[in-house]
Order: structure tokens, then C-alpha cells, then sequence
């Protein structure tokens, strides 16, 4: 018990660089600032007073208390500022503080205010979000309390943070690793129950929706068996992740499936955004480290963390 302990312990405690998660902050920011500039010129549609959900349905909820943007616009009202310079005014910001997250300058403040700015537009569009918001939201979170800022950055060059390993940068990525493995274990035994997933109907479906229809794959109905090898290639990766991800010998072929799934979610879906914000989260958690040229800190940065650790 005493081994098994130690083990635990030195699973979550023992210092890492915090390289992962440097990298995690700059693709994260990326892809954010990315989605914005998609979103700029329909922001009013998507989240105006008079879009295609307007904010009396959206506030209709008497115990709606969450920050939105509407909420906002009526404190600020008095002050005579409109509707629509509330929705460009808490874009703006947020693309502003994405950009000093991007940057990592006062990562830990810049982390924050993203944070509860994309809170706030979460909650006044709800109606118009799919995954990849979800997917931010939880990467900003973890931006949020992450030493995401230790590597990579301007607090780093300005003395600010150290790129030092610490037993707080091995705790973040435990915490993302064992997120992943909860994730693709719940998606994956969703699937698993789903009658057209175990038939291979579900592809068929999803690549004939007119709003993910990149190509033509009405082809796909001549050729049944592949849309079924399609689906079990679904089920036993997202299934087999929280087992195959660990190992040593077997991680690197899972992260490159895992990876090629998501790259096939962008490729025949469109869904470009949430395929490289999920490739951002796997490759910061298990695949950074893989890279000879970062799978080990520098002698000062490791003699720097044994004598914090003593």
C-alpha cells in the first residue's frame, strides 16, 4: 500500500515542465481569436437584441441570474450606450484579452477576464452554440488557473513566472489528461448504446445533413460495410482511449488515431474549429511530451525544481 501510495502521489505531485501547457495557452488563444474574427460580422445576428434569438426569450427565464450581455446592456443603458455597442464592446474586449493571452502578458489576469468575458456570451447565445464553445469555455478555464503563463511567454522573458518544472504544472496536466480519457470514454459508450452506431447508420446520417455536407457521400449507401467499419473505428478509439493513452508503447498510435478521427471530423463535416481545439487538447496532454527536443527540461530548470522540492 505504501508503493501504491508513493506512486499515486508522484503521479499528480511530482514537478513537470510546464512547456504542455505554454504550448496548450498559445493554440488555445489562437484558435479563440480565429473563432472571433469568423463570428465579427454576424455578431448581431448571433447575439444582438433583435437576432435570431432576441434577448427577451433569452433573459424570459426569471431565474436566469448568469452574466449575459443583455443583462449588461440594460446597467449600462442609463449611460446611453445601445445594444450593439454592448455586443462589439464585450467581443472587442474578449478579442483584446485573448490577444494579451496569446502574448502571456499578466497570463494569470488575462486568463480570468476571457474567462468570464466568453461566460458572458455563452450565456446571451446559448441557442446558437455547438461544441467547439463548450470545448473553449473548459480551455480557457483551465487557462484560468493553469501555469499556462510559465512557458512561452512575457511574464516568462520578464522574470514574472519560471519555466521551472513544478508540481503545479504536473497537476494541470493530469487534470486535462483524465479529463480527455472522461470525455472520450463517455462519447464513446454513448455510442455504444446507440442502435445506429452499432448498424453504421450514424454516419451515413451525420455525412448527409445539408449543414455538414462538404462532399458528396451519397456514394457511401453502395458500399454499406464501410460506414460500419467507420463507426466501430469510432466507438473502439473513444472507448479504448482510457486504456491505450497510458502506456508508453501504445500512446503514440492512439493519439495519432484519435488525432486522424478528428481530422476526419474536419475534413468531411466542416467542423474545422473543434477539430483542432480537440487536436490543441490531446496533443498538449500526451503527444507535447513525445517530441525529443522537449521530453526534457534544461539542467537549470531541473536542478532549479529538485531544490524547491527539498
Amino acid at each position: 500500500m505504501r508503493v501504491v501510495w508513493t506512486r499515486v502521489a508522484d503521479f499528480f505531485t511530482a514537478p513537470a515542465s510546464p512547456r504542455p501547457l505554454g504550448f496548450f495557452r498559445l493554440a488555445v488563444s489562437t484558435l479563440a481569436l480565429i473563432q472571433v474574427i469568423l463570428l465579427w460580422p454576424y455578431l448581431l445576428q448571433l447575439y444582438g437584441n433583435f437576432g435570431f434569438v432576441q434577448w427577451i426569450i433569452v433573459e424570459a427565464d426569471s431565474g436566469n441570474w448568469l452574466p449575459s450581455i443583455g443583462k449588461l446592456c440594460l446597467w449600462l443603458q442609463p449611460y446611453g450606450v445601445s445594444a450593439s455597442s454592448c455586443v462589439f464592446g464585450v467581443f472587442g474586449l474578449y478579442a483584446v484579452g485573448l490577444g494579451c493571452l496569446l502574448l502571456g502578458w499578466r497570463t494569470r489576469l488575462s486568463a480570468v477576464t476571457v474567462w468570464l468575458l466568453h461566460s458572458m456570451t455563452v450565456n446571451s447565445g446559448f441557442m446558437s452554440l455547438y461544441g467547439v464553445d463548450t470545448m473553449l469555455h473548459i480551455c480557457l478555464f483551465y487557462c484560468a488557473w493553469m501555469p499556462v503563463g510559465s512557458a512561452f511567454s512575457l511574464d516568462q522573458i520578464r522574470g514574472r513566472s519560471s519555466a521551472a518544472p513544478t508540481f503545479i504544472a504536473n497537476l494541470g496536466l493530469r487534470a486535462l489528461q483524465l479529463h480527455l480519457c472522461i470525455i472520450y470514454l463517455n462519447t464513446g459508450l454513448a455510442k455504444l448504446r446507440g442502435v445506429q452506431w452499432r448498424s453504421g447508420e450514424a454516419i451515413w446520417h451525420a455525412l448527409m445533413q445539408p449543414q455538414f455536407a462538404v462532399f458528396d457521400m451519397s456514394w457511401l449507401a453502395s458500399v454499406p460495410w464501410l460506414a460500419l467499419v467507420m463507426c466501430w473505428s469510432v466507438i473502439i478509439i473513444e472507448t479504448g482511449y482510457v486504456i491505450f493513452i497510458w502506456p508508453a508503447k501504445t500512446r503514440p498510435f492512439w493519439l495519432g488515431a484519435t488525432i486522424a478521427l478528428h481530422v476526419g471530423i474536419g475534413l468531411l463535416m466542416g467542423l474545422w474549429i473543434f477539430s483542432l481545439v480537440m487536436f490543441v487538447m490531446n496533443f498538449s496532454a500526451f503527444g507535447f511530451n513525445l517530441l525529443p527536443r522537449w521530453n526534457r527540461a534544461p539542467t537549470s530548470e531541473l536542478d532549479l525544481a529538485r531544490t524547491s522540492v527539498v
